[in-house]
């Protein structure tokens, strides 16, 4: 990108706000970004609406461990890029092109991840990276978008909160924001012992405390562990709730909307997203409303909703409720989190 800045650092804001780039789509409906949360639904959708005729499925591209090429296109811009419509990122700019034109994997991707091994992740997350990862890194850089039309792509990230905006200026795209009752998100995360050093960052990044924190007066979270994924999860809601309120044309579900008579409700999003509905949609989702653990997306739909009543105790409730009232987040109301079901 050609700057010198850290991790955290805002990169400059161009004086003068670039020419509209014209859709890579060429007169064709926009691919679809899905963004939300780890943990609330985002890879279920993904791969829901991927079931209609002519998509692509992108999940998570730039996810540094699915794709070294995101090590590179992040790394001045941390795992949360935070950026404003009209600042510079090329290196960011040119994955998402590769991604919005069907994210193909490249010889150089392959033999990227070779070179990083099974367990590379562990030193993505460290801080720094070794050299190994570096190499891995350049070697993936820069991936070249299909110059063939592959389809209309339906990409997910659990990363783009915070860049949201400046993609929809980039690119011509169709957000679809999804959200998820905090506390089912909580003890998901809980749940499946999230990797908690990817999200640390979130506290000390001086660029996010500018653009959010200090605005909305919240200040930094106690060392308790329950309170700082609340803390980390507050935060990324609140981000997503005020995009969409500067939105209002753009698609915005929660998780326990689509897991209520799915059929339905899905079969209005397609209709929303301008997705053409098939059998396909419906017998997915029928084979995956079966009972599943971890990081699989099988689940019973009406048994999620609520399940939080009695994955949480009410001190963790309660930590979880007193950090969310310092954020500016609407969506739930203090109903929404009282007991309808005896804790175990």
């Amino acid at each position: 990108m050609g700057h010198g800045y850290a991790p955290g650092h805002a990169l400059p804001v161009a004086d003068v706000a670039p020419d509209p780039v014209p859709p890579l789509t060429g007169g064709r409906k926009p691919p679809v970004v899905i963004v939300g949360l780890p943990r609330s639904g985002t890879t279920w959708t993904m791969r829901v609406l991927g079931t209609s005729p002519g998509t692509v499925k992108v999940l998570e591209p730039d996810h540094e461990e699915k794709f070294a090429a995101a090590i590179h296109a992040k790394r001045r811009l941390g795992r949360y890029p935070c950026l404003v419509p009209g600042q510079q990122a090329a290196a960011y700019r040119e994955l998402w092109e590769w991604v919005l034109a069907g994210g193909q994997d490249s010889w150089r991707s392959v033999q990227a991840r070779r070179l990083l091994g099974p367990r590379y992740e562990s030193r993505i997350f460290a801080e720094k990276m070794d050299l190994t990862t570096e190499v891995a890194a350049l070697l993936a850089r820069n991936p070249r978008p299909s110059k063939q039309y592959l389809g209309r792509v339906v990409a997910k990230s659990i990363h783009a909160h915070m860049s949201l905006e400046w993609l929809a200026q980039e690119f011509d795209i169709t957000p679809l924001v999804l959200l998820r009752h905090p506390a089912s998100v909580l003890a998901s995360w809980m749940e499946v012992n999230l990797k908690e050093s990817r999200y640390s960052t979130l506290e000390s990044r001086q660029d996010i405390r500018t653009r959010y924190l200090d605005r909305w007066g919240v200040g930094q979270p106690g060392p308790d562990r329950v309170e700082t994924l609340s803390w980390r999860i507050a935060l990324l809601i609140a981000v997503l709730e005020e995009i969409v309120a500067d939105h209002p044309t753009w698609q915005v579900r929660t998780h326990e909307q689509l897991c209520t008579d799915s059929v339905a409700t899905f079969h209005t999003l397609f209709d929303d997203l301008g997705l053409e509905w098939s059998g396909a949609t419906e017998e997915y989702l029928v084979a995956n409303n079966v009972a599943g653990v971890g990081f699989e997306t099988k689940r019973v739909a009406s048994e999620v909703v609520d399940s939080w009543q009695k994955r949480l105790d009410d001190e963790q409730l309660a930590t979880l409720r007193r950090v969310l009232a310092q954020f500016p987040i609407t969506t739930w109301s203090d109903a929404d989190f009282e007991r309808t079901a005896p804790t175990d």
